[in-house]
């Protein structure tokens, strides 16, 4: 058991130690005055870079959503793989492909879920060899709520959105 456990940690440290590994994260903000309408999302990160176009990670988050008096709360966690199609110099296009899992609870009311699966392209600018600026604009896929509060979040359906709620900027602390 002992040479068991020993040549586990050997493994690991192996691993972390030609680890690619980054962490941080995204925050968006949406405010529509003339609709009474908030939105916004605190997304910590962390990842792997397994090459030069192939990473995985998982986010764990925060959204707040408020319409004309209704306030919507969710957490949620969205494991994804995330491919780099192109460079240009220090900036990577990529896109992330993955699903996330959403627990919605309104101010007033019971807790739902709402999930979804689908592609979600953004861009890394590098601005050094262990800072990355990240920005992610747009959803393509599919999402889907178990109830209407959590409707206040997205619309179910499939399709592509591109809009403001959509917009997050963030950066990566890469090890």
């Amino acid at each position: 058991m002992k040479k068991l456990f020993l040549t586990l940690i050997l493994a690991v440290a192996t691993v972390a130690a030609s680890a690619q590994v980054y962490v941080g994260g995204e925050v968006g903000f949406w405010r529509n005055p003339d609709a009474n309408h908030t939105n916004f999302t605190l997304q910590p990160e962390v990842g792997y870079t397994l090459s030069k176009q192939w990473a995985i990670g998982t986010s764990i988050g925060f959204k707040h959503n408020y319409t004309k008096g209704s306030k919507v709360n969710a957490i949620n966690v969205s494991p994804y793989a995330r491919y780099s199609f192109a460079k240009f110099g220090p900036v990577n296009l990529f896109v992330d492909g993955g699903f996330g899992f959403y627990s919605v609870k309104p101010k007033k009311g019971n807790s739902a879920s709402a999930w979804e699966v689908g592609l979600k392209p953004g861009l890394a600018v590098n601005l050094n060899k262990k800072l990355s600026f990240v920005a992610h604009a747009g959803f393509l896929g599919y999402r889907d709520s178990d109830d209407a509060i959590a409707d206040k979040l997205w619309e179910n359906g499939f399709g592509f959105k591109l809009s403001g709620n959509n917009l997050q900027f963030g950066l990566y602390y890469n090890f």
